[in-house]
């Protein structure tokens, strides 16, 4: 099979390897599609703090958000059959640890993220390998594009864990990427009475309305704390999602909270920050917590997709084969202005 490996910054090469025997309870799984992560471009570049702290090592086989069909299976296999649809969760949980074995694998003290950190072998290739409790069925009415944008829905999820909304609440969204996208759309599904985004392209700002947003600010023409703080009659917001991992961003997002309220940081910002008010939050008893996803959050999400009508899929701005991930990360800076989400489809 032919897969995509980052063998170092800024290399990425095309091999062709050996399928791997099956074990009992592991699945080989035909990928159709993934989607490509700014998390793979960072470690691409090397930027990744990940790559810095040797939690990432090269070579790695990139890529964790995708969807596909089964195409074989293990001895042990029960749930599973030749031709299923199917997407996995973004981490593989080592099936023989204490916890595993009493079903827990949500406890794994050994998970190997998909493609990133520790990494189990990514979805930049033409098939992948996936223990059995790991990987869920994709309904029929859920697109393998759906299904690949589950993972990144997955860590937007994480960032409403413990926090229920009401109608009274408003969220606002930084960063008008997938998560971010995602965020605005959860937010309104969770029950958020206004949901708003902050972005910095007009044209992205208004896919985000297609998705549920009722507010969009455009904090290049006008300023985030000023319109927020009108926004919510001066007491602040009660929740703001953070995906830019811009420094300012989130400074500026500390001012914009109420008192009580929170924000969550579901993007990466690649580096380590001053000029965070830590007297303020203190004083107004605000929260500041990160999201990065947890192993249920992808079965919880295909469900939001089955029973909401509002779809994700207008976050697909590029569908490109296989055979041009290396030239896009070549020229990744060449999309940035109009990519959400770019999905790599195999033939």
């Amino acid at each position: 099979m032919r897969v995509l490996t980052v063998t170092g910054p800024y290399r990425a090469e095309y091999k062709a390897v050996d399928i791997p025997p099956l074990e009992e309870e592991q699945i080989l799984v035909r990928v159709r599609c993934t989607g490509i992560c700014a998390t793979d471009y960072s470690i691409y570049t090397g930027e990744s703090s990940f790559v810095k702290d040797g939690l990432i090592r090269y070579p790695v086989r990139i890529g964790h958000e995708w969807a596909g069909v089964v195409e074989k299976v293990g001895q042990r296999v029960r749930s599973f059959g030749p031709g299923d649809r199917v997407y996995s969760d973004n981490g593989i949980s080592c099936g023989k640890c204490e916890e595993c074995r009493k079903g827990n694998y949500n406890k794994c003290r050994h998970i190997r993220s998909v493609g990133t950190i520790n990494c189990w072998d990514g979805s930049y290739a033409e098939y992948m390998i996936i223990p059995e409790y790991n990987l869920h069925h994709l309904p029929d009415c859920l697109t393998f594009e759906e299904g690949a944008l589950i993972e990144p829905a997955s860590i937007a999820l994480d960032a409403f864990e413990g926090f229920p909304l009401t109608k009274e609440d408003t969220v606002a969204v930084t960063g008008t990427g997938a998560i971010g996208m995602c965020a605005a759309w959860l937010a309104k599904y969770l029950g958020a009475g206004r949901v708003v985004m902050v972005g910095r392209n007009d044209k992205k700002l208004e896919t985000a309305r297609l998705i549920g947003a009722d507010e969009v600010i455009n904090n290049v023409k006008e300023s985030m704390t000023e319109r927020l703080m009108e926004l919510s009659d001066g007491k602040g917001i009660r929740q703001i999602v953070e995906t830019t991992g811009a420094p300012e961003v989130l400074r500026e997002s500390l001012k914009c909270i109420a008192s009580r309220g929170r924000v969550s940081v579901a993007g990466f910002f690649e580096q380590d920050i001053d000029g965070i008010p830590m007297d303020r939050i203190v004083l107004k008893h605000q929260s500041l917590v990160g999201a990065a996803g947890c192993l249920g959050n992808a079965e919880k999400v295909c469900r939001i997709m089955q029973e909401t009508p509002v779809s994700l899929l207008p976050l697909v701005t590029h569908k490109i084969p296989f055979e041009q991930c290396a030239y896009v990360f070549e020229h990744f800076s060449d999309y940035a202005r109009e990519k959400i989400k770019i999905m790599v489809e195999f033939q």
